[in-house]
């Protein structure tokens, strides 16, 4: 009974790992394709949108034709970098774990691209 159980507790943790929560693609009435990705930082957004652009293009070449970044942070981009470099400081002086202020969805980067 506990190997059963041991059995599918891993099947569903492995079907959780392999699923990936790429951004959802449209594609617009002239061809086009447009996908937003999100992120913690614009880097990470932006990697998630060039992910699911990849994943739409398959074995093609993605090519951008424009894109875009916002930042949707409680705070203003500037004031919460400063917030969470000087929280750093005083965690690390004091031996405490760094809270994180940013969220997964601070930064869009979207795209709009073409297949080729």
């Amino acid at each position: 009974m506990k190997l059963a159980l041991m059995l599918v507790a891993a099947a569903v943790l492995t079907a959780c790992a392999s699923t990936s929560d790429t951004s959802p693609v449209i594609t617009r009435q002239d061809g086009t394709k447009e996908t937003t990705g999100l992120g913690s930082t614009k880097a990470k957004a932006q990697q998630a949108a060039i992910t699911a652009a990849n994943k739409q293009c398959g074995n093609k070449s993605v090519i951008v034709l424009s894109d875009s970044s916002t930042y949707n942070g409680v705070l203003d981009e500037k004031t919460g970098r400063m917030i969470e470099q000087g929280v750093g400081v005083v965690s690390a002086v004091f031996g405490k774990a760094t809270p994180n202020l940013s969220r997964n969805d601070d930064y869009e980067y979207t795209i709009k691209f073409q297949c080729r």
